[in-house]
């Protein structure tokens, strides 16, 4: 992953990033460069390496490794390991020091790549595995999180986060799905989500974790230019449950 969001040194460091990213973009950026296209396969990637050799340096090996898993996959697509197998690898691909810059982001090859990862989530989640890879959530999560460590797909992230929250359950965890559902819109999940956070928190941090949520609905709505919602409101009670609108920390 681009942020290893796992890492309890870091967790509350990125997380103000993650903050001012959406304060700073919230203005004037356009979502994803990744469509959903229909290059599946391997194509697409080809073709958009193909503008010549110095682009091709040292990822035809990533190329290659890439379409051989999606055929795999296509071959058999309802084996749902296939499919985070080609997704890591389209990941692989996508992160390549000539496709994705700390301070840029990614480029219109690294966007290429990224897009086979999100059909390759798309229908590894299709299978419905009964214990989802939350590695591979986790993955997805950094790909299509803000810019510039992501490109800003909050509809897949938020959707990843699920998977990581669920095989970690924890107040950081729930944290990072209100954040991603409230910048997705999906407003009744991101409460939700944040009444989950408060109940999973130990009372003693109970205060920041409202602080903290409440930092990432505003950012969210000055993303969304959306109006304020209940769901990072301060809570009362030992778990504080009864932030959220309509949810309930269970």
């Amino acid at each position: 992953m681009l942020f290893d969001l796992r890492s309890p040194h870091r967790r509350r460091v990125i997380k103000v990033v993650y903050v001012f990213l959406a304060v700073l973009i919230g203005g004037g950026l356009i979502i994803a460069g990744v469509g959903t296209g229909s290059g599946f396969g391997g194509g697409l990637i080809s073709a958009i390496f193909s503008g010549g050799s110095s682009s091709t340096t040292g990822q035809t090996s990533y190329i290659k490794a890439l379409a051989k898993a999606e055929k795999k996959a296509k071959a058999a697509p309802q084996d749902a390991a296939l499919w985070v197998k080609a997704g890591e690898a389209a990941y692989s691909l996508a992160t390549l020091p000539t496709n994705y810059s700390s301070t840029v982001g990614f480029t219109k090859a690294g966007h290429a790549a990224l897009n086979e990862m999100r059909q390759a989530w798309t229908n590894y989640l299709a299978d419905a595995p009964p214990n989802p890879n939350s590695f591979f959530a986790g993955e997805v999560v950094a790909a299509f999180a803000a810019p510039p460590s992501g490109v800003g797909d909050f509809k897949t992230a938020e959707s990843a986060q699920e998977v990581v929250a669920a095989a970690s359950p924890s107040d950081i965890e729930f944290e990072y799905l209100a954040y991603y559902s409230w910048l997705a819109r999906d407003t009744a999940g991101g409460n939700l989500a944040a009444a989950r956070a408060r109940a999973l928190a130990p009372k003693k941090d109970l205060k920041t974790v409202n602080s903290t949520l409440a930092e990432m609905l505003s950012a969210a709505n000055v993303y969304t230019g959306a109006t304020s919602s209940t769901g990072a409101s301060s809570a009362t009670g030992a778990t504080g449950a009864t932030g959220a609108t309509g949810a309930t920390g269970g």
